[in-house]
């Protein structure tokens, strides 16, 4: 674990995973940590509470999905609560487009404000996604959709496939308890006309991570996403 969270202990951790942090995406990243660690006074945007928690649990795990984005794209993070992974994604890569998209607006209201103090130019929408996913302006728009312990992977799947073009890929981030029969990656991408790629599993500071990744190979069936009580009722 970080002791002082300096830009030299910092960026020697992100290093070990073969990751760039420069002075001015620590500057930033630093900031956005005592804005969380502010905020969570008042709401729930995390449940980490020192500098260097947040430095490993949010900003080293959202910087490992690097390695899977491209230098540019468009970034759908579902549910992202206090900006988990996309804010530390903006800063680190900010040649992509990211939103975030979640349905509490107190929570939008601090990612937005976030993004401003940290002179981003990411994007923030408060609302559902099942109801989202049908809007023009967001279906079939981005090239990745990510997610972090949002839900069930056949709940995220049917929310979060139509937001993807054809042959972009969903990411959830899964933890060491990952339970492929209780979450339903695979019936769910099969109903959604999708294919599920192998699962990537690596070690992050000692704790056991899986990536599952949802690959949209073709235009999601129309019915899909269906309302929120039928998705929570009859998982695919």
């Amino acid at each position: 674990m970080l002791s002082e969270c300096s830009f030299a202990e910092c960026s020697a951790l992100f290093m070990k995973y073969d990751i760039a942090l420069d002075q001015t995406q620590y500057a930033l990243l630093q900031k956005y940590a005592e804005m969380l660690l502010d905020e969570s006074e008042r709401q729930n945007v995390t449940a980490v509470r020192t500098l260097p928690e947040i430095w490993v649990r949010h900003f080293l795990d959202s910087a490992y999905l690097l390695r899977f984005l491209p230098d540019s794209g468009a970034v759908l993070d579902i549910g992202t609560g206090g900006g988990i992974p996309a804010i530390p994604l903006a800063v680190l890569r900010p040649g992509l487009s990211v939103t975030m998209l979640d349905s509490e607006l107190h929570k939008i209201e601090f990612c937005s404000a976030a993004v401003s103090a940290l002179g981003l130019s990411a994007n923030t929408v408060c609302g559902r996604a099942e109801e989202l996913a049908r809007d023009k302006a967001y279906y079939e728009q981005f090239d990745f959709v990510v997610s972090r312990a949002m839900a069930s992977g056949s709940m995220l799947s049917e929310l979060g496939v139509p937001f993807l073009k054809v042959g972009g890929n969903l990411i959830s981030m899964k933890g060491r308890t990952y339970d492929p029969a209780a979450e339903r990656f695979d019936s769910a991408a099969a109903a959604l006309s999708c294919e599920l790629l192998p699962v990537f599993e690596y070690q992050l500071e000692g704790e056991s991570k899986r990536l599952i990744f949802v690959h949209k190979s073709a235009e999601t069936p129309a019915q899909y996403p269906r309302r929120f009580a039928k998705i929570k009722r009859a998982p695919l």
